[in-house]
Parts: C-alpha cells; sequence; structure tokens
C-alpha cells in the first residue's frame, strides 16, 4: 500500500469515528432499531455494532485495503452488487473522493438503510443505491463500470442458475478490461464456512443447503459468454478459507463453448 493510500485509509477512519460520535448518530441508530428491532433483541452488542451498526468502519479496516490494490486511476465508475446496507460503497467513498458509486440490492429496506447511512456519512452526492428485484435485469447499459464489487454475496445465491444470473449480469455491467473484485467464503472446503455445516458445498441439493460457498473458477465458468480472467491475485487467496480475487473483462464480447 503506498503512503497516499495509507493516509487517506486513516483519515476515513477518523471520519468514520467522528460519525459515531456525532449528533446524528443516534437518530440513525433508533432508525435501524424501528426497522430492526430484532437486531437489537438477539445480536450481542458487539456484533450489532461490527456488522451493522459501524459496518462502515469494519470495512475500512477489513474489506478496503484488499480491494484497494486494484481500484486504479481509471476507476470512475463503481458497482456494488449486493450492497446490502451500503457499508463496502460509504467506506470505500469515504477514500475515493473522485469515484462514484452505485449499489444494488434485491431488499428494499436495505436499500432504504444504505441511502441513509450515505446521507450520515456525507457521500450521499456520489452513492446511488437501487433495488431490483429477484431476477430482473439491472439498469445499466452493458459496460457501464470501471470496477464491480461483490462482497459476501454469491454463497447466499444457492440455485446454481441465480448464481449464473447474478455473475453474467456483473460481467455484463463491466467495460471491456473492467474489474470484478469477489470476496466470498471458499467452496473448496469440506464445510460452508458461515454454518460450518459439512458437505453442503459438495453436495447442496441433497442437503438442502441454505448457502454454498464459491471459487474463482466458478466465476469464470458462470460467467460465460461473458470472458473473465484471472488479475492480479495472489496464488494464495484462491485456496484461503476467505478468499478474495480479482477477474477482468476480456475486451471485446465472446462467445466461448462451456
Amino acid at each position: 500500500m503506498n503512503t497516499n493510500f495509507m493516509t487517506s485509509l486513516e483519515n476515513a477512519k477518523q471520519r468514520a469515528l467522528s460519525v459515531a460520535n456525532s449528533s446524528a448518530y443516534e437518530p440513525f441508530v433508533d432508525l435501524v432499531r424501528k426497522v430492526y428491532p430484532w437486531r437489537f433483541e438477539k445480536l450481542p452488542s458487539a456484533v450489532l455494532d461490527r456488522d451493522y451498526l459501524r459496518v462502515v468502519d469494519h470495512h475500512l479496516e477489513h474489506l478496503v485495503p484488499r480491494v484497494a490494490r486494484y481500484l486504479g486511476p481509471d476507476v470512475r465508475r463503481v458497482l456494488d452488487f449486493g450492497c446490502g446496507s451500503g457499508g463496502s460503497a460509504i467506506a470505500l467513498a469515504l477514500i475515493y473522493p473522485a469515484v462514484t458509486f452505485t449499489g444494488t440490492d434485491i431488499d428494499p429496506m436495505e436499500v432504504r438503510m444504505a441511502r441513509e447511512r450515505a446521507t450520515l456519512y456525507g457521500v450521499a452526492d456520489r452513492c446511488d443505491f437501487h433495488c431490483t428485484s429477484a431476477g430482473e435485469l439491472l439498469p445499466f447499459q452493458d459496460g457501464s463500470f470501471d470496477f464491480c464489487l461483490c462482497s459476501s454475496v454469491l454463497e447466499y445465491a444457492v440455485d446454481v442458475d441465480v448464481r449464473r444470473f447474478c455473475i453474467r449480469e456483473m460481467a455484463r455491467s463491466l467495460r471491456p478490461e473492467g474489474l470484478l473484485f469477489c470476496s466470498v467464503p471458499n467452496r473448496l472446503y469440506p464445510f460452508e464456512i458461515h454454518t460450518r455445516k459439512w458437505g453442503w458445498n459438495q453436495f447442496p441439493n441433497l442437503l438442502h443447503a441454505h448457502t454454498v460457498d464459491c471459487t474463482a473458477w466458478e466465476v469464470k465458468r458462470l460467467a460465460r459468454p461473458w470472458v473473465l480472467m484471472l488479475h492480479r491475485t495472489p496464488v494464495i487467496e484462491l485456496f484461503l478459507p476467505w478468499s478474495n480475487f480479482c477477474l477482468r473483462r476480456a475486451p471485446g464480447n465472446f462467445s466461448v463453448i462451456d
């Protein structure tokens, strides 16, 4: 990581901390409590902070440094596929003021929370969030984005046809030479990482799996006819329990035979 990025990252962390200590933060927490009362009833406070209330801080610490290695000066438009409540897009927006971020999710309440969170962190002018129905084509033309982020999404697309649809839509939305970054638990493991269920990755239909992990090779295969190629990903990342890999869309539109 270069010095400029590390400085920007530290500034973003301080900005996120100041938001959590601001007068605007408590009304946001009250809104979350109103929309999702079960989160406060069932989750330990530390988990609630990490995974929802202060998810921006969590992504600045863990996800952003992994994504940043691929965000070059030519990246101006980023798609956050399965954006949830907007934590990852907002975390990146705090560091990259010249980049616009577009998030999509199938949950309308999460999209509402993403918009509220973007306002809270002062980046609503560069973060746009859309709700799309399951199975609906993304409302973007082919090649609309330089970069697509897909973090902890694919494992919930258990049905292979649904997973194929999601991956193809992400690939379609990328410009030629655009990059797709995936952060996903690794299907090579004998158990599903979120649930520790043995066999779910190998026999999802037989065991009625609710989550199934993924690999870079599966993403490449399901993206066809869009051709994705591994891009500057350390080999070790392809075998870690939680895998972070980047794929580059080939120039032009290619059709290949499965």
